[in-house]
């Protein structure tokens, strides 16, 4: 038996990184024979060398999965003619699949919505990484669960140790990201500058998210920011390395219905390295941490200011809640457990079974 990892990105991208690739890297240590391969995406009113190239590829990677074999497909709503084949695989051949998303890849327009709900709607069983899509995924599929994406607590998110603010230094609040989360960071704006009104020497760390972000954080009056815009996203060894710096780790969430389907995992990244972590107190948050335990979560502005400054004025709590976050992370979120799930999930000892429709 083998599985066959079908993703939407290659190793540079995030939720294709973690919830397919390094999945398929981790079975394979397991004597498992799992692949994964990045689907590219091709406009589907452009017929060129590249698409018919890719199509003949596709047909071929389809044809090689055999009927005990498992099809994993993550975040397949927009490389139209592999869904296609997929579908045709599905109806005409009684092969099956699992569909597998991290995000509200259903919001939007009407076709977004129904291309969503046409790869639900047919899949063997559907995996999410939060329980708001597993909400949605249930609506069209009752064999929906969610299954975080997991972090490599072994070789790669390791428990950092000395804080840098014991040499007497600045305490280092940390953040990572793409561009995309602008009106996120403006929930930190207040609460920073009223950290550093207070009299507080910090230095803001931020990895990625642009200039935009940048310049936001560089309005705080007072505030030291190191920008560094660009790391090795495919060596997550190197972003571990970056994360294990940081004094506290930050990860702000607007209220609106899509960061509702984000699965944490810039907090996940954080508490994996043993640093303290406070997040917003919306969508999979709440079932990453538990409040004042292994992190913090925050509703507002003055939730936020009194996290960070318990955080930098007790260094005994912020040990004891970056190290129970570590914890947390190696027992319930890390590699073992997920596959463990991931195998049960997907009838791994009766796949000919379960995948045949």
């Amino acid at each position: 038996m083998k599985i066959f990892f079908c993703t939407k990105g290659d190793r540079s991208l995030p939720s294709s990184r973690t919830r397919a690739h390094l999945v398929a890297d981790y079975l394979r240590t397991l004597g498992i024979s799992a692949e994964s391969y990045h689907i590219k995406r091709r406009a589907w009113w452009v017929v060129s060398r590249e698409r018919v190239s890719d199509f003949f590829s596709n047909i071929q990677l389809l044809a090689s999965v055999g009927r005990n074999d498992v099809l994993y497909l993550h975040k397949m709503t927009e490389q139209l003619d592999f869904m296609f084949m997929v579908l045709v695989r599905k109806w005409i051949f009684r092969r099956g699949y699992v569909f597998d998303f991290d995000d509200a890849i259903f919001l939007g327009s009407w076709r977004i919505a129904l291309k969503a709900r046409i790869m639900v709607q047919n899949a063997t069983c559907v995996i999410v990484g939060s329980h708001y899509l597993q909400e949605y995924a249930l609506r069209y599929n009752k064999n929906s669960h969610v299954l975080s994406a997991p972090i490599d607590t072994e070789n790669t998110y390791l428990e950092k140790g000395k804080t840098v603010s014991e040499k007497n230094s600045s305490v280092r609040i940390g953040w990572t990201g793409t561009p995309g989360h602008f009106e996120n960071m403006k929930l930190l704006i207040r609460p920073l500058q009223r950290i550093v009104d207070d009299g507080y020497q910090v230095i803001f760390v931020q990895l990625g998210g642009g200039e935009k972000i940048h310049e936001l954080l560089a309005s705080v009056r007072g505030l030291s920011v190191e920008f560094t815009p660009a790391l090795p996203w495919h060596e997550p060894k190197e972003i571990a390395k970056h994360l294990a710096r940081f004094d506290i780790g930050v990860m702000p969430l607007e209220k609106i219905e899509h960061n509702r389907g984000k699965d944490a995992w810039k907090a996940k990244e954080y508490m994996g390295c043993g640093v303290a972590t406070v997040l917003s107190d919306w969508g999979e948050n709440p079932y990453v941490v538990t409040n004042n335990v292994d992190g913090i979560l925050a509703n507002n502005e003055d939730d936020w200011y009194r996290a960070i400054r318990k955080l930098i004025d007790d260094e005994d709590f912020r040990m004891k809640i970056g190290h129970a976050g570590r914890l947390r992370m190696e027992r319930e979120f890390s590699n073992r457990p997920f596959v463990e799930k991931l195998l049960a999930l997907i009838g791994f000892d009766n796949a000919h079974e379960n995948f045949r429709t």
